[in-house]
Protein backbone atom coordinates (compact mmCIF):
# COMPACT_ATOMS: atom_id res chain seq x y z
CA UNK A 1 0.00 0.00 0.00
CA UNK A 2 1.16 3.87 -0.96
CA UNK A 3 0.82 6.34 1.88
CA UNK A 4 0.69 9.57 1.07
CA UNK A 5 1.54 12.15 3.44
CA UNK A 6 0.47 14.80 5.04
CA UNK A 7 1.59 17.47 2.62
CA UNK A 8 0.25 15.88 -0.50
CA UNK A 9 -3.35 15.30 1.39
CA UNK A 10 -3.13 18.92 2.28
CA UNK A 11 -2.47 20.22 -1.18
CA UNK A 12 -5.45 18.29 -2.55
CA UNK A 13 -7.76 19.79 0.59
CA UNK A 14 -6.57 22.82 0.26
CA UNK A 15 -5.78 23.32 -4.10
CA UNK A 16 -8.65 20.62 -5.03
CA UNK A 17 -5.73 18.70 -7.24
CA UNK A 18 -2.68 16.05 -6.66
CA UNK A 19 0.25 15.29 -9.20
CA UNK A 20 1.89 12.17 -8.30
CA UNK A 21 5.26 11.59 -10.50
CA UNK A 22 6.47 8.44 -11.75
CA UNK A 23 4.11 6.58 -10.38
CA UNK A 24 3.43 3.70 -13.51
CA UNK A 25 6.38 2.93 -15.36
CA UNK A 26 6.27 4.59 -18.88
CA UNK A 27 6.40 1.47 -20.30
CA UNK A 28 3.15 -0.01 -18.95
CA UNK A 29 1.09 3.09 -20.02
CA UNK A 30 2.81 2.65 -23.86
CA UNK A 31 2.20 -0.91 -24.12
CA UNK A 32 -1.46 0.34 -23.08
CA UNK A 33 -1.44 3.00 -25.96
CA UNK A 34 -0.24 0.61 -28.29
CA UNK A 35 -3.44 -1.82 -27.41
CA UNK A 36 -5.74 1.16 -27.51
CA UNK A 37 -4.27 2.07 -30.96
CA UNK A 38 -4.48 -1.83 -32.42
CA UNK A 39 -8.39 -1.25 -31.94
CA UNK A 40 -10.70 -0.75 -34.77
CA UNK A 41 -12.52 2.16 -34.10
CA UNK A 42 -15.78 1.00 -36.00
CA UNK A 43 -16.19 -1.71 -33.07
CA UNK A 44 -15.32 -0.03 -29.95
CA UNK A 45 -17.79 3.15 -30.68
CA UNK A 46 -20.81 2.64 -29.66
CA UNK A 47 -21.85 5.65 -31.68
CA UNK A 48 -21.52 8.10 -33.94
CA UNK A 49 -21.15 10.68 -31.02
CA UNK A 50 -18.19 9.02 -29.71
CA UNK A 51 -16.84 10.39 -32.99
CA UNK A 52 -15.50 14.25 -33.94
CA UNK A 53 -15.05 15.61 -37.44
CA UNK A 54 -11.79 13.73 -38.64
CA UNK A 55 -11.09 11.28 -35.81
CA UNK A 56 -12.34 7.72 -35.71
CA UNK A 57 -12.88 8.11 -31.74
CA UNK A 58 -12.84 10.26 -29.36
CA UNK A 59 -14.52 8.56 -26.31
CA UNK A 60 -13.58 4.81 -25.61
CA UNK A 61 -15.33 3.94 -21.97
CA UNK A 62 -13.31 1.11 -20.78
CA UNK A 63 -15.91 -0.03 -17.53
CA UNK A 64 -16.99 -3.02 -18.13
CA UNK A 65 -14.54 -5.12 -19.66
CA UNK A 66 -12.52 -6.23 -16.63
CA UNK A 67 -9.33 -7.71 -18.48
CA UNK A 68 -7.61 -5.30 -20.81
CA UNK A 69 -4.19 -3.22 -20.54
CA UNK A 70 -6.79 -0.33 -20.17
CA UNK A 71 -9.00 -1.74 -18.10
CA UNK A 72 -6.94 -3.23 -15.32
CA UNK A 73 -5.52 0.54 -15.56
CA UNK A 74 -8.62 2.02 -14.61
CA UNK A 75 -9.70 0.20 -12.23
CA UNK A 76 -6.10 -0.10 -10.26
CA UNK A 77 -6.88 -0.46 -6.64
CA UNK A 78 -3.75 1.52 -5.93
CA UNK A 79 -5.55 4.04 -7.50
CA UNK A 80 -8.59 3.26 -5.30
CA UNK A 81 -6.44 3.14 -2.47
CA UNK A 82 -4.79 6.51 -2.99
CA UNK A 83 -8.29 7.84 -3.72
CA UNK A 84 -9.40 6.59 -0.03
CA UNK A 85 -6.87 8.49 1.44
CA UNK A 86 -7.48 11.84 -0.52
CA UNK A 87 -11.26 11.89 0.48
CA UNK A 88 -10.88 10.01 4.11
CA UNK A 89 -13.44 7.42 3.07
CA UNK A 90 -13.70 4.30 1.10
CA UNK A 91 -14.24 4.32 -2.20
CA UNK A 92 -15.32 2.49 -5.50
CA UNK A 93 -14.82 3.08 -9.20
CA UNK A 94 -17.63 4.83 -10.35
CA UNK A 95 -17.07 4.63 -14.43
CA UNK A 96 -13.47 4.78 -16.49
CA UNK A 97 -13.39 5.61 -19.63
CA UNK A 98 -10.27 6.62 -22.69
CA UNK A 99 -10.56 10.37 -23.82
CA UNK A 100 -8.59 10.83 -27.19
CA UNK A 101 -7.95 14.29 -27.91
CA UNK A 102 -6.24 13.59 -31.47
CA UNK A 103 -3.66 15.93 -33.15
CA UNK A 104 -4.55 18.67 -35.72
CA UNK A 105 -8.35 18.38 -34.32
CA UNK A 106 -9.35 17.13 -30.83
CA UNK A 107 -12.22 19.33 -29.65
CA UNK A 108 -12.54 21.55 -27.08
CA UNK A 109 -13.96 21.13 -23.52
CA UNK A 110 -15.58 24.03 -21.89
CA UNK A 111 -14.88 24.85 -18.33
CA UNK A 112 -16.98 22.86 -15.46
CA UNK A 113 -17.22 20.94 -12.52
CA UNK A 114 -17.36 17.14 -13.17
CA UNK A 115 -20.72 17.06 -10.83
CA UNK A 116 -22.62 18.96 -12.89
CA UNK A 117 -22.83 15.74 -14.79
CA UNK A 118 -23.41 13.69 -11.09
CA UNK A 119 -25.33 15.81 -8.78
CA UNK A 120 -28.69 15.58 -10.05
CA UNK A 121 -28.56 11.51 -10.42
CA UNK A 122 -29.13 11.38 -6.30
CA UNK A 123 -25.78 11.72 -5.36
CA UNK A 124 -26.34 13.90 -1.85
CA UNK A 125 -22.75 15.44 -2.19
CA UNK A 126 -19.28 16.27 -4.03
CA UNK A 127 -17.79 13.69 -2.20
CA UNK A 128 -16.17 12.25 -5.43
CA UNK A 129 -12.80 13.18 -7.51
CA UNK A 130 -11.54 11.59 -10.48
CA UNK A 131 -7.77 9.91 -11.76
CA UNK A 132 -6.19 10.88 -15.08
CA UNK A 133 -3.63 8.68 -16.35
CA UNK A 134 -2.02 10.06 -19.50
CA UNK A 135 -0.62 7.54 -22.03
CA UNK A 136 1.70 10.08 -23.99
CA UNK A 137 2.72 13.45 -22.85
CA UNK A 138 0.21 16.06 -21.72
CA UNK A 139 1.00 19.12 -21.19
CA UNK A 140 0.27 22.93 -22.76
CA UNK A 141 1.20 22.44 -26.47
CA UNK A 142 -1.04 19.39 -26.92
CA UNK A 143 -4.39 21.17 -25.24
CA UNK A 144 -3.35 19.72 -21.50
CA UNK A 145 -5.94 19.88 -18.95
CA UNK A 146 -6.07 23.83 -17.14
CA UNK A 147 -7.70 23.39 -13.89
CA UNK A 148 -8.70 27.06 -11.32
CA UNK A 149 -7.18 26.33 -7.56
CA UNK A 150 -9.09 26.17 -4.97
CA UNK A 151 -12.69 26.31 -6.96
CA UNK A 152 -13.54 23.15 -4.88
CA UNK A 153 -14.33 25.26 -1.86
CA UNK A 154 -16.86 26.96 -3.73
CA UNK A 155 -19.51 24.21 -4.08
CA UNK A 156 -21.84 24.01 -6.55
CA UNK A 157 -21.24 26.76 -9.54
CA UNK A 158 -24.44 27.68 -11.98
CA UNK A 159 -23.81 26.71 -15.36
CA UNK A 160 -25.03 26.93 -18.97
CA UNK A 161 -26.25 24.06 -21.47
CA UNK A 162 -24.90 24.10 -24.91
CA UNK A 163 -25.01 21.52 -27.81
CA UNK A 164 -21.50 19.98 -28.62
CA UNK A 165 -19.97 19.26 -31.97
CA UNK A 166 -21.81 16.23 -31.74
CA UNK A 167 -25.65 17.68 -31.34
CA UNK A 168 -24.92 16.53 -27.11
CA UNK A 169 -26.08 18.83 -24.48
CA UNK A 170 -23.49 19.76 -22.33
CA UNK A 171 -22.72 22.37 -19.85
CA UNK A 172 -20.01 25.47 -19.13
CA UNK A 173 -19.36 28.29 -17.25
CA UNK A 174 -19.89 31.46 -18.11
CA UNK A 175 -16.99 33.95 -18.85
CA UNK A 176 -17.82 36.30 -16.33
CA UNK A 177 -17.40 33.97 -13.40
CA UNK A 178 -14.39 32.37 -15.12
CA UNK A 179 -12.95 35.98 -15.17
CA UNK A 180 -13.35 36.11 -11.56
CA UNK A 181 -11.88 32.82 -10.83
CA UNK A 182 -9.01 33.86 -12.79
CA UNK A 183 -8.34 37.03 -10.85
CA UNK A 184 -8.71 35.61 -7.64
CA UNK A 185 -7.62 32.02 -8.24
CA UNK A 186 -4.96 32.24 -11.56
CA UNK A 187 -5.12 29.52 -13.83
CA UNK A 188 -2.97 26.31 -13.78
CA UNK A 189 -1.52 24.30 -16.70
CA UNK A 190 -1.29 20.75 -15.50
CA UNK A 191 1.95 19.08 -17.05
CA UNK A 192 2.20 15.50 -16.75
CA UNK A 193 4.24 12.73 -18.57
CA UNK A 194 3.48 9.07 -19.36
CA UNK A 195 3.47 7.83 -15.64
CA UNK A 196 2.16 10.57 -13.94
CA UNK A 197 -1.12 10.95 -12.60
CA UNK A 198 -3.32 13.61 -11.47
CA UNK A 199 -6.34 13.27 -9.00
CA UNK A 200 -8.43 16.30 -8.99
CA UNK A 201 -12.20 16.91 -7.07
CA UNK A 202 -15.27 16.54 -8.72
CA UNK A 203 -16.21 20.75 -7.94
CA UNK A 204 -12.95 21.95 -9.19
CA UNK A 205 -13.23 24.17 -12.38
CA UNK A 206 -11.75 22.41 -15.47
CA UNK A 207 -11.49 22.66 -19.02
CA UNK A 208 -8.83 21.99 -22.17
CA UNK A 209 -8.90 23.68 -25.54
CA UNK A 210 -8.48 22.34 -29.26
CA UNK A 211 -5.70 20.10 -30.04
CA UNK A 212 -4.27 21.88 -32.98
CA UNK A 213 -0.85 20.23 -32.39
CA UNK A 214 0.33 17.81 -34.29
CA UNK A 215 0.89 16.00 -30.76
CA UNK A 216 -2.18 13.49 -29.60
CA UNK A 217 -2.87 14.07 -26.39
CA UNK A 218 -4.77 10.08 -25.06
CA UNK A 219 -5.68 9.81 -21.22
CA UNK A 220 -7.37 7.14 -18.98
CA UNK A 221 -9.87 8.74 -16.53
CA UNK A 222 -11.16 6.75 -13.54
CA UNK A 223 -13.85 8.51 -11.70
CA UNK A 224 -14.74 7.32 -8.31
CA UNK A 225 -17.09 8.22 -5.86
CA UNK A 226 -17.12 7.50 -1.55
CA UNK A 227 -19.03 5.39 -0.09
CA UNK A 228 -20.25 7.80 1.86
CA UNK A 229 -21.96 9.50 -1.15
CA UNK A 230 -23.75 6.59 -2.36
CA UNK A 231 -26.50 8.03 -4.52
CA UNK A 232 -30.73 7.42 -3.56
CA UNK A 233 -33.58 6.46 -6.14
CA UNK A 234 -30.19 6.50 -8.78
CA UNK A 235 -32.55 3.98 -11.57
CA UNK A 236 -35.39 7.01 -10.97
CA UNK A 237 -33.06 10.19 -10.83
CA UNK A 238 -30.67 8.93 -13.44
CA UNK A 239 -33.70 8.47 -15.92
CA UNK A 240 -34.92 11.91 -15.38
CA UNK A 241 -31.35 13.27 -15.71
CA UNK A 242 -31.26 11.53 -18.68
CA UNK A 243 -34.71 13.62 -20.52
CA UNK A 244 -33.75 16.63 -19.05
CA UNK A 245 -30.48 16.61 -21.23
CA UNK A 246 -32.06 14.67 -24.01
CA UNK A 247 -35.09 17.53 -24.26
CA UNK A 248 -32.62 20.09 -24.72
CA UNK A 249 -31.32 17.71 -27.64
CA UNK A 250 -34.87 17.16 -28.86
CA UNK A 251 -35.55 21.16 -28.58
CA UNK A 252 -32.17 22.42 -30.36
CA UNK A 253 -32.84 19.59 -33.08
CA UNK A 254 -36.26 20.83 -34.03
CA UNK A 255 -34.95 24.17 -34.30
CA UNK A 256 -32.28 23.15 -36.43
CA UNK A 257 -33.98 21.51 -38.73
CA UNK A 258 -36.39 23.91 -38.98
CA UNK A 259 -33.71 26.45 -40.19
CA UNK A 260 -32.28 24.26 -42.41
CA UNK A 261 -35.34 22.85 -43.88
CA UNK A 262 -35.92 26.53 -44.94
CA UNK A 263 -32.53 27.59 -45.93
CA UNK A 264 -32.41 24.83 -48.61
CA UNK A 265 -35.89 24.61 -49.82
CA UNK A 266 -35.49 28.76 -50.28
CA UNK A 267 -32.11 28.52 -52.63
CA UNK A 268 -34.13 25.22 -54.22
CA UNK A 269 -37.12 27.49 -55.42
CA UNK A 270 -35.23 30.54 -56.27
CA UNK A 271 -33.46 31.18 -59.02
CA UNK A 272 -30.98 34.06 -57.29
CA UNK A 273 -28.89 33.56 -54.36
CA UNK A 274 -30.73 33.42 -50.64
CA UNK A 275 -27.67 33.03 -48.15
CA UNK A 276 -24.04 33.17 -47.94
CA UNK A 277 -22.19 35.98 -49.75
CA UNK A 278 -23.57 38.55 -52.58
CA UNK A 279 -21.71 37.77 -55.67
CA UNK A 280 -19.97 40.86 -57.11
CA UNK A 281 -21.20 43.05 -60.54
CA UNK A 282 -17.29 41.97 -61.63
CA UNK A 283 -18.50 38.21 -61.46
CA UNK A 284 -22.01 38.32 -62.59
CA UNK A 285 -20.51 38.83 -66.26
Amino acid sequence: MIKLNKSQIKQFKDQGYLVLKSFYSKKKLVDALKWLKSRDPKKIAKSWTEKEPGVPIAVYSALGDKNTKVSRIASDEKILDLASQLMSDKVYLWHSKVNFKERWGGTVEYYHQDQVYWRDRGYKSDKMLSCMIPLESHNRSNAGLKIFPKTHKLGFIKHDHFININGLCKFMINQKALDKFYKRYNLVDIELNAGDILFFHSSIVHGSSHNSSPKSRTIILSQINTISNLPKKVQSNAIQFNLKRSKIEFDEAKRRLKWFKKKYFDQKKSSKLTFSAPIPNEERK
